[in-house]
């Protein structure tokens, strides 16, 4: 805005002298034509001012809101992870006793060996514990042969991250592969304890056996 004023008022001062001197009607014409142009942007500049400082206050009141709910989402969220996290952790020994059949021996030791260490929170601890169980559980093969295709290939590139890596997924490998699987292995495991308590059963009970293994995969699993 002040170059603008500057120069109007140069051309002032110039269409002064050149009045003063005699000057050429056209040069003064083209003087004058100048000013006229650059009043009319000068003006257009000012009028819109306002409205510049108005919509910057519309995006700023936007963003803010935007971040507002952002931070609010997310305080939720990590309210929830950290309620989820410790409720694991609390309930390590019923998890132990519930599925003692259905994990690896050695998954008793990752819990006892996560009491002997030092964490920034209760998440960072369950997380831990998580990845040491789905490693050690996919590391048996029967328990990999659960999995559809898809699965054993996301499982296999879980087990190849860091430890980083496997602490930033681990929450969706353990609730929508690892939980599934172990409920499919257990009712698998039923419908074969079903079938060695009954040796005598029916053709339509073994069918029977059957089908709830395969529908137990579908269910958990997608197995189609």
């Amino acid at each position: 805005m002040g170059n603008l004023r500057n120069i109007l008022l140069r051309h002032f001062i110039l269409m002064d002298k050149e009045n003063e001197g005699g000057g050429g009607a056209d040069d003064i014409k083209s003087l004058k034509d100048q000013n006229a142009e650059l009043i009319k942007r000068l003006e257009a500049l000012e009028k819109g001012k306002p409205d510049d400082k108005k919509d910057d206050k519309k995006d700023d009141l936007s963003d803010l809101a935007r971040k507002q709910r952002e931070n609010e989402e997310n305080q939720k969220k990590h309210e929830k992870n950290l309620e989820q996290a410790i409720n694991f952790n609390v309930q390590s020994k019923d998890f132990i006793k519930l599925n003692a059949s259905l994990l690896p021996k050695t998954v008793e030791g990752i819990f006892q060996q996560a009491e002997k260490e030092n964490y920034g929170s209760a998440i960072e601890k369950a997380n831990a514990i998580k990845v040491g169980i789905v490693q050690e559980y996919f590391a048996v093969q029967a328990n990999m042969d659960i999995l559809t295709s898809a699965q054993k290939i996301e499982v296999d590139d879980f087990l190849k991250l860091t430890k980083n890596g496997k602490q930033d997924k681990i929450a969706s490998v353990y609730s929508m592969i690892f939980e599934p699987a172990l409920e499919t292995q257990r009712k698998i495991e039923k419908a074969k304890q079903v079938h060695v308590d009954g040796k005598d059963q029916t053709d339509s009970e073994k069918a029977l056996a059957d089908k709830l293994m395969k529908l137990s995969q579908k269910h958990y699993l997608g197995v189609k």
